[in-house]
Order: C-alpha cells, then structure tokens, then sequence
C-alpha cells in the first residue's frame, strides 16, 4: 500500500475516524481501508450531515473524513456545526468535487483538510494522521486551488456570499425549493427568502435555474 507514516507508533493508542458519507458502498470500503492502518481506528460512521453532528456529539472522535455533496444540510454545514460545537474538531474533506470554491467554502467553515476521492490511498490516510494533530492538509490536486485562493479568479463573485448564503446557493441549485432550504437549514420561510433576494442580487441572477448552471459551470454540483 505504498511507504506508511511512520510518524505514528502502532502501540501508541490509534486515532479514532468518523465517516462520513451517503454511499454504503463507499462507507464500507473506506472503513476497510482505514481499519487497515494500525495507527487509525473507525469508531462510527454516518450517511448524512445531520446524523454526523449527533454522533460527533455522542462519540467524540478524534478526527472526521467528510464528505460534501450528502441529502440534507450537507458537508459545509456540518463541519459549521461540529466547529461550533467542539473548535477543536479535526476534519478532513473527502470530495468528489474539486472546486476551488469548495475548498475555500470547507476551509472557512472550519476544515483542516482537503483530499479529493481521486486521490491514491496514502494521501487520504496520510491526511487523516495529519489533521488529528491539528496541522493543514491538501492533497496534491488541490493545491492550486489553494493558491487560487490569495488571487482574483472567475468565482470571485462566490466570495460576496455569507455562509449561510452560499449553502443557500448550493441547496437551491440542487433542485430544493425555498421552503425545502428553510426546513433542511432549520429557518423561517421569510429569512431564507431574504438570502434568495441578496445571492440573486450578489450573482446577477434571476431564477433557481440560472444558480444551478453556474453551479454547474463552477463544477459545486452534479451536471
């Protein structure tokens, strides 16, 4: 499986994961790979980001793989949450999606990491190791959109969003109807329709539709 971290001694008490994911298929699998290292331990695993913030809360893991694109309030939101509940809380985005925007999205939210699913198997465990001890890590794809995040780019119109406008943006753009947005982010009718005014307002756009296309362009979602 390639050169292990040797920055870890096996008899040393293993590093306890939480996985995230809405695919069983993936969620098994990510657990047998994890499980395989020694220096790591899973203690539970979830299929969506509200389930991860009641077990983060019940089980206190040592770090989190997370991945974005779930039912729900998704990835971001999730992390949001657990950082606000535990500042300490070690996550590592484990994403399909490459997207700068993501990333910087994931890293404000409070995230320590980034890999993305292309990546070989060492990154992922490497990266685990690394964000347990508090320290950043991106996998090597990404870091140019790392850098791309000290620079104007394309979707630098993204950055005039909130946080809570974005995930807007990001449910909307998905196919969730404003009242959806309002039940998934626990929030009244009247100040998610408030955050639809201001993206329309911030992105020059009209309708749900034209936000899926630029999320699309923008590679935040599935075409």
């Amino acid at each position: 499986m390639g050169m292990q971290d040797t920055t870890f001694n096996a008899k040393l008490k293993p590093v306890t994961v939480m996985i995230v994911d809405d695919h069983p298929a993936l969620r098994a699998g990510l657990c047998s790979l994890i499980e395989s290292d020694p220096a790591l331990r899973v203690l539970v695993d979830v299929a969506s980001g509200e389930a991860a913030y009641a077990a983060y809360r019940s089980h206190r893991p040592d770090t989190v793989v997370m991945d974005l694109s779930m039912e729900g309030f998704g990835g971001i939101e999730a992390i949001r949450r657990i950082r606000e509940l535990d500042p300490r809380a070690a996550i590592l985005v484990y994403s399909a999606h490459s997207s700068h925007v993501l990333l910087e999205r994931a890293l404000e939210a409070g995230a320590l990491g980034f890999v993305t699913k292309g990546s070989n198997v060492d990154t992922l465990l490497q990266g685990l190791k690394r964000v347990a001890r508090g320290e950043s890590f991106v996998s090597a794809d990404m870091l140019p959109a790392l850098l791309d995040r000290r620079r104007p780019s394309g979707s630098s119109q993204f950055k005039s969003l909130t946080q809570r406008e974005f995930q807007v943006f990001k449910l909307l753009s998905e196919g969730h109807t404003l009242p959806e947005c309002a039940n998934i982010l626990h929030l009244s009718p009247k100040t998610v329709s408030n955050h639809f005014t201001q993206i329309r307002a911030k992105l020059g756009v009209s309708s749900p539709a034209e936000m899926a296309r630029m999320a699309i362009r923008q590679g935040l979602v599935e075409p």
